[in-house]
């Protein structure tokens, strides 16, 4: 996504005709919500005999349907949600790796919802006009990079989570030795702090600035850059989110698949002998239904993951392959915009929608949900 560079006047005021346009690389490394406040007049520029492939007042009503509507309500369910996962989780204990890795990615989801839903708050329409931004914007930026840094780590772990089941239906003698709970543990913990050292560099160039605005008289605090800390940007958010996003992807997808023809076989299997003995199963090659489930279970998280993070994966390849395709491009960049605003919602239901998941498949979590709330009838 775009991030606009504002410069100040010998004043000290922001000087909103300078607003760097970024290339196209930069632009697939960089995030930002500052383009819902960019108006038309700006954004065409220099570009007025270029009609848009989607017009200015279409892409407005979008950026409000897809933030100030469906995210603030999405969103607003996910802190909940997510919430309840992790008091859930913790009330079960970590004696499992399952546990500790399905904690640490509703931790991930609780953060990045909250994230979401600041940003769906401070949304300003582009007919706003540039102005000062209110605090909420101002912060959505500030913790842009951490944000999209957990969304990196949330990536690794739903990784690490369909490795682990693989693995489990590859060497289901040897996994208990290979993931152990003080394994597990280690690893998420290795790969969370180096998510978070990653954004560092960021942070060091970051500038913010109190200024006052000409046209309104208002004052706050905006942000302005420098070649060099744009780079930096640039870097930084590419080892934080852009590769961690493709790489993960990848990794989910082909593990989905194979988890997906496992169960299938298992099915199959079920059926061809469900007149045989149940001892049978390990012999022949066949999953309990314990671990079916479990399977089920991972299998149908990674699918999640797979269609809410499609919008992300696309639009990351799709300015990778077409220069032009970038939020400055007077022809594309409303579709790009619309690219990027639409990946938001998507990814809010990700991290929204696995406390269905877990309730509708692990047993353990209903009846500690169940039992958290009192909604055991037996107990009443």
């Amino acid at each position: 996504m775009m991030v606009t560079v504002t410069s100040l006047n010998e004043h000290g005021q922001v000087d909103f005709s300078n607003i760097i346009n970024m290339t196209p690389f930069q632009d697939v490394v960089s995030t930002s919500i500052t383009t819902m406040m960019i108006p038309t007049e700006l954004t065409a520029a220099g570009n007025a005999a270029i009609t848009p492939l989607i017009s200015h007042k279409a892409v407005e009503i979008f950026f409000f349907a897809a933030v100030r509507v469906a995210q603030l309500i999405i969103a607003s369910f996910g802190v909940f949600s997510n919430i309840v996962n992790v008091t859930v989780y913790s009330k079960m204990g970590f004696a499992e790796t399952s546990s500790i890795t399905l904690t640490a990615l509703s931790l991930t989801d609780l953060v990045i919802e909250m994230w979401l839903l600041l940003m769906a708050i401070g949304y300003r329409p582009a007919s706003a006009g540039v102005d000062v931004p209110p605090l909420t914007v101002t912060l959505v930026h500030v913790l842009s990079p951490v944000s999209n840094s957990v969304l990196g780590y949330g990536s690794w772990v739903t990784a690490v989570i369909s490795i682990e089941r693989c693995l489990c239906i590859v060497f289901p003698m040897k996994i208990k030795s290979i993931f152990t709970v003080r394994r597990v543990f280690g690893l998420v913990m290795v790969i969370l702090t180096i998510q978070m050292s990653s954004v560092i560099p960021h942070y060091a160039t970051m500038q913010l600035t109190y200024v006052t605005s000409p046209a309104t008289n208002r004052s706050g605090l905006v942000f302005s850059w420098t070649e060099y800390s744009l780079h930096v940007e640039s870097i930084t958010l590419l080892a934080s989110f852009t590769l961690p996003s493709i790489i993960c992807f990848s990794i989910v997808l082909l593990c989905t698949i194979f988890l997906v023809i496992k169960l299938n076989q298992s099915a199959k299997w079920r059926q061809s002998t469900s007149n045989s003995a149940p001892s049978s199963a390990k012999k022949d090659g066949g999953m309990s239904s314990k671990e079916t489930r479990v399977v089920r279970t991972v299998a149908l998280i990674c699918a999640i993951y797979i269609v809410c993070f499609a919008p992300n994966v696309f639009t990351i390849t799709a300015m990778a392959v077409v220069p032009d395709f970038h939020q400055t491009d007077p022809y594309l960049g409303n579709l790009a915009a619309v690219c990027f605003t639409a990946a938001y919602p998507f990814q809010s239901i990700s991290s929204a929608v696995n406390i269905f998941v877990y309730y509708k498949m692990s047993t353990k979590y209903r009846e500690t949900l169940n039992q958290l709330f009192c909604l055991n009838k037996e107990n009443q």
